[in-house]
Order: structure tokens, then sequence, then C-alpha cells
């Protein structure tokens, strides 16, 4: 084929390309009717082709780079990345993706819970047992020893005069702090976080041991259970991402020790900053609900609501429509490419 024949055979091809391009515009493939769209997925990779036979043909400088830019735009409309707006993808991340990764990363959940459960309820039965041992693990300000003169309402009205109050700003920011210190100890293999979970469990459980001592068990529910059933949640979650960080490197498993860390510091990071909400809400509660004079029934409902609601979110939200396959492969995919597609 000749120069003058290879342009005359594919110039129309060009100029049909060019008006697809033009007619795309700024909506990119979205604008094209599907006949169109079929015709410039064929047109484009004998475009593509065209760029090299040009030069082969010496064809003149012009032309070339009108092909040549003809077929960058064509691969543009063909595979660029969607345009995705930042409040968007945070909206399809809370709706969709972070229960699905939630889901699919349930058993580190439940290591650290289970590390909890047992640690506080060491605690909190050696506290009863030994009333002495309360004193490593109670605030002075909220100690109760002094005997049964002590009531429900003297510990409320305490929490409330209390010039920093731990139940405030303090717990608020006590546990975010516990929480990231749960997700960072994590590249210690775990270890860290195992560590941090069992030094905060213990804490929690001597604190209602010793309120139990004192029969203070109902003033110790009324003010802990309204913002602390969703922050020790939250907790947990973020240590379930510690968790997921440590094994990743401690148990790579058939990936390299590197490839590993890196895929599950991506979950484990993902997971973390999910909790962001939980924290807000339960400092809401805080600062609006636990200070009040609200009977404590309808304190710890309160409390329990916002956790069951978190929980129903993290358990309901985000299923595929397509049924159990559907959602298993959802689940299966969601968290590694899509949720890092869209956000990053």
């Amino acid at each position: 084929m000749t120069p003058a024949r290879f342009l005359e055979t594919r110039r129309a091809a060009w100029d049909r390309l060019d008006a697809l391009i033009a007619k795309a515009g700024r909506r990119g493939a979205a604008a094209l009717a599907e006949q169109e769209l079929h015709e410039l997925t064929r047109l484009y990779p004998a475009v593509a082709v065209d760029v090299a036979r040009a030069r082969m043909y010496r064809i003149d400088r012009k032309t070339q780079e009108r092909i040549n830019s003809l077929a960058i735009a064509a691969h543009g409309l063909l595979y660029r990345r969607p345009h995705v707006r930042p409040i968007g993808a945070i909206w399809q991340f809370f709706r969709c993706e972070y229960p699905r990764l939630f889901r699919r990363l349930w058993a580190y959940m439940l290591l650290a819970s289970a590390i909890f459960a047992a640690s506080a309820l060491g605690a909190y039965v050696s506290v009863r047992v030994r009333p002495s041992t309360a004193y490593l693990f109670v605030p002075r300000g909220l100690d109760v020893a002094g005997g049964p003169e002590v009531t429900a309402e003297d510990v409320g009205e305490r929490y409330r005069r209390m010039a920093k109050p731990p139940m405030a700003g303090g717990i608020t920011a006590n546990n975010i702090s516990v929480a990231f210190n749960a997700f960072a100890l994590g590249i210690t293999a775990g270890v860290g976080t195992a560590y941090v979970i069992l030094l905060n469990a213990m804490m929690l459980g001597g604190f209602f041991g010793h309120f139990a001592n004192h029969h203070l068990s109902y003033a110790c529910y009324c003010f802990l259970v309204p913002h602390g059933a969703l922050e020790i949640f939250a907790i947990l979650v973020s240590a379930a991402a510690g968790l997921r960080l440590g094994i990743s490197l401690g148990i790579p498993g058939r990936l390299t020790r590197t490839a590993s860390l890196r895929a599950g510091a991506r979950e484990a990071v993902w997971l973390v900053l999910g909790t962001i909400p939980m924290f807000v809400v339960a400092g809401a509660i805080e600062a609006f609900v636990t200070p009040t004079h609200l009977p404590g029934a309808a304190k710890i409902v309160i409390g329990l609501a916002a956790l069951a609601a978190t929980l129903c979110y993290l358990l309901l939200a985000g299923r595929s429509p397509e049924g159990p396959r559907g959602r298993h492969e959802a689940d299966a995919t969601a968290g590694a490419s899509t949720l890092s597609a869209r956000t990053g």
C-alpha cells in the first residue's frame, strides 16, 4: 500500500472517529448512543494501528499528530476511570463498601471481642473476690469506697459536677486514642493490639466489679452504657483492624510478606476509618444524654439502641439484591477493588 492509498482509505474512519469524540464532549462515552459506542470500540483499535502505520509510511507530521490525538482521545473515552465526586465516594463507601468490608473481616472482630470479654470477665471476678484489687483500675474521682451511704444519685451528681469529668470529652478523646493505638500496634504482628485490648478490658471489668461491690451496678450502667456501648464497639472494630494488619504480617500465607502486609494494611485502614462516625455519635450521646437527669433506664435504652442500629447497619447494608451468590461475590471484591478505586 502506498502512502497516498493509505490516506485515501483511512481518512473516512478518522473523520468518523473525530465526529464521535466531538459528540461525546465533556460527558464522555455516556453521551453516545449504544450503536455509536459499538462503532467507537471498532474504530479505536484500527486507528491505534494507524499511528504506527503513519510513521511507517512517513506521512506528514500534521496528519500523524491528528491520528495520534484521535487514538488518545478514543482511549480516554473507553478506558478512563469515571469521575467520582468526593461526597459521592464517601456516601458509597459508607452505604455499601464499609459494611461489606466489616462482614468480610468478621473473624478478626470475633477474635478481638473474645480477648476483650475474657479479660473484662477475669478482672471483674478478681475484684469481686478481692475488692482491694479494684484500685488498680478505678480513677480517683469515681471512687465510691465509703459505704452504703453512697447512692446512685450521688454518683450521677458527682459525675455532673466534676471539673474534668472523665465521662465527657476526656473519655471520648481517650477512647479514640485507645482505638488508634489498638490499630497502629497491629504492626507488631498483633501482639501490641492484643495488649491494648487486654489492658482496657481489665480496666473496665475492674471498674464494674468495684461498683458492684458497693451495690452500685445500676448507677455504673447508667453513666457508662449510654455512650460506652458504642465507644467500646468502635474500639473493638479498631482492634480488629489492628489484628488484620498484624496477622497479615505474621502469617502471610502463600503471598510474600510484603504483598500480604500491603493487602492487610489497605483493609485495616479502611476498617478503622469507618469507626469515625461511631465515635461522633457516641460523643454526641455523651454530651447531650449521659450528663442529663433522664431516668437511668432511658439512658441505657438510648445507648443500646445506638449500638443495635450500628450492628443492623453493618450486618444488613450493602447486600446485593441478586441473592446469596451475588452477595458473596460482591463481598469478596468490593473492599479491595471498588473501595480503593473510588476513594483513592
